[in-house]
C-alpha cells in the first residue's frame, strides 16, 4: 500500500482551483458555482507527457478545465505512466477516494477492465477504447476511424506516386482502427492507392518516427500521415527534411512543419470534458460510447505550409463534403465497397 501511494504521489500533479473572472456568467456556470462539488474527486491518467502538444496534453488540459468547472472538487493527473504501473496507479487513485478515474488511451483498457471490477462504486472512463464494461466502465472512442478516413482521403488526393505512409505509435486497437480508416479513405478517393502502415512502438521517441519515414520514402511514398503523439512530431520533421508532403492528425500539426498542409483534429479535450460532465451529473452510461464530428470532436484545420495549394478547389470541396457527411451521421465505412 505504501508503494502504491508513493507511486501516485510521485506521478500526480495537483492542480490549484482557479476562480473565474468577468461579470457575466451563463446560467449553467451560475448553477455550478452554487453547487458544492467537494465530494467530486477526478483523477486523469496519461501514458505520455502532459506537454506533448497533442494527445496527452489535451487530457491534461481537460483536467485543468475540470478544476475550474467544478468548484470545490479535487482534480489531479498523472503523466508518463509506464504499462507496468497502470493497475497500481488506478488502485492508488481509487484507494485515495477518487470518484471518477479517466485513463487516456486504449493502452489502459485491460487494466481498467480489471481494476474497475474491484471498485464498483467508482466511475472509470477509458478513452480511445473500442469497448466498455458493466457496471462502471465507459469506453469512449473519439471517432478514430473517421479521423483516419479523412487523413487517408486527403493523402490520396495529394499523392503523385499513389503510395501513402501511415505512421502509428503502438499496434493497439485504436491505432489499428485509425490505420484501417486511412486505408479506406485513400481507397475511396483512388482504389489504386497503396497505404503502408508502420508502428513505431513509441509515443514519445521522435527519432523512431523519422526512421519510419525514411523507410517509407524508400518504398516510393511521397506523403505521410501520423498518429503517434509526441513521436509523430518526428514524422512531420522528416517530411520537411526529405521534401515529402504531410497530413496531420489529432492536433494541429501544420504548426510543426511546412510539409503539413492540413490536419484533421481529434479534440480529445472536448470529448473528455463532456464525459466528465456526464459522470459528475450521473448520466454517463457504462459500455461503449462514440463521439465524433457531430459533437465537434473531429474538425478540419485550414490549409497551410508549402503545399497549401496542392489540392484543387474541387478536391478541397470533396474533403469538406466527407467531413460534412461524418457530421451528419453518415458511417464513412459504408462509402467503401
Amino acid at each position: 500500500m505504501k508503494k502504491v501511494i508513493a507511486l501516485v504521489l510521485s506521478l500526480v500533479m495537483v492542480l490549484g482551483l482557479l476562480a473565474g473572472c468577468g461579470n457575466k456568467q451563463s446560467d449553467s456556470d451560475k448553477k455550478k458555482d452554487e453547487k458544492d462539488y467537494s465530494n467530486v474527486k477526478i483523477g486523469v491518467m496519461l501514458s505520455g507527457s502532459a506537454n506533448d502538444g497533442g494527445w496527452s496534453q489535451m487530457a491534461a488540459d481537460a483536467a485543468k478545465a475540470a478544476s475550474k468547472d467544478y468548484p470545490g472538487s479535487t482534480v489531479n493527473y498523472s503523466e508518463s505512466i509506464s504499462a507496468t504501473d497502470f493497475e497500481s496507479t488506478m488502485r492508488g487513485y481509487a484507494d485515495a477516494g477518487y470518484t471518477i478515474i479517466v485513463s487516456h488511451g486504449a493502452e489502459f483498457l485491460d487494466a481498467a477492465k480489471l481494476v474497475s471490477k474491484e471498485y464498483p462504486n467508482i466511475t472509470f472512463i477509458c478513452t480511445s477504447a473500442q469497448s466498455g464494461q458493466e457496471p462502471n466502465l465507459t469506453g469512449i472512442d473519439f471517432a478514430t476511424y473517421q479521423l483516419g478516413f479523412l487523413n487517408g482521403a486527403a493523402c490520396a488526393m495529394a499523392t503523385k506516386t499513389k503510395k501513402i505512409g501511415a505512421v502509428g505509435s503502438n499496434e493497439i486497437d485504436s491505432i489499428i482502427a485509425w490505420c484501417n480508416g486511412v486505408i479506406a479513405g485513400a481507397k475511396y478517393i483512388d482504389p489504386e492507392c497503396e497505404v503502408f502502415p508502420v508502428y513505431t512502438g513509441s509515443y514519445d521517441d521522435a527519432l523512431k518516427a523519422k526512421q519510419a519515414v525514411d523507410a517509407l520514402q524508400q518504398k516510393g511514398v511521397d506523403i505521410v500521415t501520423q498518429n503517434a503523439d509526441a513521436c509523430g512530431v518526428g514524422a512531420v520533421q522528416e517530411c520537411d527534411a526529405l521534401g515529402l508532403m504531410n497530413v496531420g492528425a489529432v492536433s494541429d500539426q501544420t504548426t510543426i512543419g511546412e510539409s503539413c498542409f492540413i490536419s484533421v483534429i481529434q479534440d480529445a479535450q472536448l470529448g473528455i470534458t463532456v464525459a466528465i460532465e456526464q459522470a459528475v451529473e450521473g448520466t454517463l452510461k457504462p459500455g461503449f460510447v462514440s463521439m465524433g464530428a457531430s459533437v465537434g470532436v473531429i474538425t478540419l484545420t485550414g490549409y497551410a505550409g508549402k503545399y497549401a495549394d496542392v489540392l484543387s478547389k474541387e478536391q478541397k470541396a470533396t474533403l469538406q463534403d466527407l467531413w460534412q457527411k461524418s457530421y451528419d451521421g453518415v458511417d464513412l465505412s459504408t462509402l467503401v465497397g
